[in-house]
């Protein structure tokens, strides 16, 4: 059956249940099809480990450039929430490991870590080469536990965000690089303390920043060289190139009716299959 919806997926590129069913080969009556798909993804207990572990075998070996983000879309007054960790590779990004989370906005340190937990215990941290991250993937306990973990990162952090300028004062960063015209970047020396957190959650990373046309600074933090966190960065964008493959570009995932997040997640599975494959 798995096969079956994987090939049909490919061909008729939605998660529409009937058309999925109508694509089946076989002379089974699309009825019949839809109807075991529907016992499948009610009932059908999926090992979410092997799907991780199934995809990760079908993409290169070596060490991966993960990244992570949210997804969402809305059905009716229900809003389906789905932050994601995927692999860097070709142009986009491959989803591995998602977590379904019981709200609308950003995901909370406890919910990154969760999922960044399972990739280390199913492929070890020596398996990522760094993280990539948007401005909601921060905070000194999370990169605390990236650091800790011997997991590099390459994040972006807000304008409003502390960085300890040479003088090792904590100031804005909006303001530590105000001087920045468009198209000019900087690199910091050294690691800097970020926020006003200390102890054993005090992060100090490296800074580089571009003043970007818009007039927005884009910031990001590493804990490795920082001459390359610029350009490393941008392949962040390869998560939203992923999203757009399993939405409105490709598989058409926010047009399922499917609210129920343990059916939605079973059927997020295979569309993950069908995109890799």
């Amino acid at each position: 059956l798995i096969a079956q919806m994987i090939l049909a997926m490919v061909k008729v590129r939605t998660v529409t249940l009937s058309e999925i069913a109508d694509g089946f080969a076989g002379k089974t009556k699309t009825a019949s099809n839809e109807r075991r798909i529907r016992r499948f993804l009610s009932s059908f207990n999926l090992d979410l480990d092997f799907v991780a572990l199934f995809v990760g075998g079908l993409l290169p070996g070596g060490r991966w450039l993960l990244t992570t983000d949210r997804t969402t879309w809305s059905f009716g007054t229900t809003t389906i929430n789905i932050l994601v960790l995927g692999v860097v590779h070709k142009g986009v990004a491959v989803p591995l490991l998602w977590k379904f989370l019981p709200r609308c906005g950003n995901s909370d340190t406890a919910e990154r870590i969760e999922i960044m937990e399972r990739f280390v215990r199913l492929f070890g941290a020596e398996r990522a080469e760094a993280l990539l991250g948007d401005r909601e993937f921060i905070g000194n306990e999370w990169l605390a536990w990236l650091r800790d973990s011997g997991i590099e990162v390459f994040i972006r952090i807000r304008e409003d965000q502390l960085v300890e300028n040479s003088r090792g004062e904590l100031i804005a960063a909006s303001v530590l690089f105000r001087d920045l015209r468009a198209g000019e970047t900087r690199v910091l020396s050294g690691l800097r303390k970020l926020g006003r957190a200390c102890g054993e959650n005090g992060v100090r990373a490296c800074v580089a920043v571009m003043r970007l046309e818009s007039g927005e600074l884009l910031i990001v933090v590493t804990f490795g060289d920082p001459r390359y966190a610029l350009d490393t960065y941008a392949r962040r964008w390869e998560i939203e190139t992923m999203f757009a493959c399993l939405k409105t570009r490709g598989f058409r995932l926010e047009s399922t009716h499917i609210k129920d997040t343990d059916r939605l997640s079973r059927l997020l599975a295979i569309v993950v299959m069908a995109f890799v494959w």
